[in-house]
């Protein structure tokens, strides 16, 4: 299927869509609803794709850079999959009912940190509970009219160019290629290695990125298993199924395939794919066990957001060892630069934030 036109049978409905998108739009724009404005140092993260593009790990990332130097940060979600739509905030405890994958995967790689992590759909309702002063990141908010902030980045995955695609729901753009003008910068993410000068304005080009607007390019790293659930720590001679239900898998199944980290007694004997999201029932529960039996695997390995929709061990899995593939982006050359550029546009926008280069 092409991933840039999936559904091209409907591309008579696309108009439609955007006049429902326009319509919502301008219900803000003439103020009829007034957007909020924070009142903080506020950074939001966005794309026009509909499917993963590499937000959480960018997320993770400049949580974890600003973790060193601020005391008090907030970072705040949707809460994507969750059973209600109030505004709370994330524990340890907090189950993926309440709070959604994505930020409960969070919470976990913060678990002793003083970062606020909350889930918001209105997410004006989520800053009377955020810290006075604490910089502020709002993932997925590009289209949330319902917020205005000066700052925002729009994340593009490299070769899933938004110039190339259909909108919903033909394709899989939320809005128009043109909504990338809006952007402060423009993130490519999962690049194949480190962009030189002359790539980087073929990008430009491709994108139609303008003189007012940064670039910035970043590669996303995988590494070797991590035993999860009291398993024990990965040998390489396991027999294993690998499992999604992310967006987009490929360049995980990619390092799966590709890798040192099984030895001749071990493979990658069956991979099974879910949509994005997947809740973990009974149902398929079951269809990661009845595979895997079928294949005859003694080990699962799952992403890190897989895992994170999982409160407990399921015991149809108890005979087999869980393991996660770590997940990271790696900024290279630019990591610097785009701490810098952070750092510039905050304190152009009156907010001066303690960032040590």
């Amino acid at each position: 299927m092409n991933w840039s036109n999936p559904y091209r049978f409907l591309k008579f409905l696309t108009p439609f869509y955007l006049v429902g998108l326009q319509f919502h739009r301008l219900i803000y724009d003439w103020k009829i609803l007034v957007p909020y404005i924070p009142h903080q140092a506020t950074l939001i993260l966005g794309n026009l794709h509909s499917g993963g593009t590499g937000k959480t790990p960018l997320a993770i990332w400049i949580l974890k850079k600003l973790e060193r130097e601020i005391p008090k940060i907030a970072y705040v979600s949707r809460g994507y999959g969750r059973k209600d739509w109030k505004t709370k905030v994330v524990q340890t405890t907090s189950s993926v009912a309440d709070v959604g994958d994505e930020a409960r995967m969070i919470r976990a790689k913060f678990k002793n940190s003083n970062i606020s992590i909350i889930v918001a759909k209105k997410r004006r309702t989520a800053f009377p509970l955020i810290p006075i002063n604490a910089p502020v990141i709002l993932d997925d908010a590009y289209q949330h009219w319902d917020l205005k902030a000066p700052l925002s980045v729009l994340v593009c995955p490299y070769g899933k160019w938004y110039t190339d695609a259909q909108i919903l729901p033909a394709g899989p753009l939320r809005e128009s290629p043109s909504g990338a003008e809006r952007a402060s910068a423009i993130v490519v993410t999962r690049c194949p290695g480190e962009i030189d000068e002359y790539d980087r304005l073929k990008i430009r080009k491709k994108l139609n990125i303008n003189k007012n607007q940064k670039l910035f390019c970043a590669q996303e790293n995988m590494g070797k298993p991590n035993a999860e659930f009291n398993s024990p720590l990965w040998t390489g001679k396991e027999m294993a199924l690998v499992i999604s239900g992310i967006g987009e898998p490929d360049s995980y199944y990619t390092h799966v395939r590709n890798s040192d980290f099984f030895n001749n007694d071990g493979n990658a004997v069956g991979f099974l794919r879910f949509n994005d999201h997947v809740p973990w029932n009974k149902k398929n529960i079951l269809k990661v066990k009845n595979t895997a039996n079928s294949v005859h695997c003694d080990s699962i390995i799952m992403t890190e957001k897989d895992i994170s929709r999982l409160d407990k061990l399921p015991e149809e899995w108890s005979s087999f060892t869980i393991y996660s593939i770590p997940h990271k982006l790696n900024f290279g050359n630019d990591e610097n630069i785009f701490l810098s550029w952070l750092k510039d546009q905050w304190k152009a926008h009156g907010y001066r934030l303690p960032l040590q280069l």
